[in-house]
């Protein structure tokens, strides 16, 4: 039987220790064992972030998981939104990418609008839509099988039938 892999503690690893952690903070996107998550939660900066399980931070599909409030290229947190390029920028990137770039907004207000948009409201019904279509469909698709399943039964019975019959 395999045994399940154990996430170690961030910050206890950088200390040179591997200790069991327990939750995954969304913000930090870091890894958190007991201790640490409690003095995660009353350090002043990170008091209010948002963590999860390190269960369900697994039970999470992969691209959810890859996803990252830090720029791949500078490894600093996204602060910009680059409306030309429709994409998070660090203050880094404009220097490197987006010099000539005019339509820069705070990527703090863009999430705001996102959220509160009625697109995504709208996303969301679409998003059930598909999901009960896609339900009748296997409804479908399954009783049809059974269907086929049935016919394919009778048929050979048949076929016996008649060779027995013509023996």
């Amino acid at each position: 039987m395999a045994s399940l892999v154990k996430d170690c503690c961030t910050l206890c690893n950088d200390d040179g220790m591997s200790t069991e952690a327990v939750r995954w903070c969304i913000e930090c996107e870091v890894f958190l064992c007991i201790d640490c998550e409690k003095h995660h939660k009353k350090l002043r900066m990170s008091k209010v972030h948002n963590t999860m399980s390190t269960g369900d931070y697994h039970n999470l599909p992969k691209f959810m998981q890859d996803i990252s409030s830090q720029c791949r290229d500078h490894k600093k947190m996204y602060e910009l939104y680059c409306s030309f390029h429709a994409c998070p920028c660090c203050v880094m990137c404009i220097t490197d990418k987006h010099k000539k770039c005019q339509e820069m907004k705070p990527l703090s207000d863009i999430l705001k609008q996102v959220k509160s948009s009625a697109s995504v409201q709208l996303f969301g019904k679409n998003l059930k839509d598909v999901k009960e279509n896609l339900e009748e469909i296997i409804k479908y698709l399954n009783r049809r099988i059974n269907t086929s399943t049935s016919q394919k039964t009778k048929a050979a019975e048949q076929i016996r039938s008649l060779r027995e019959v013509n023996r």
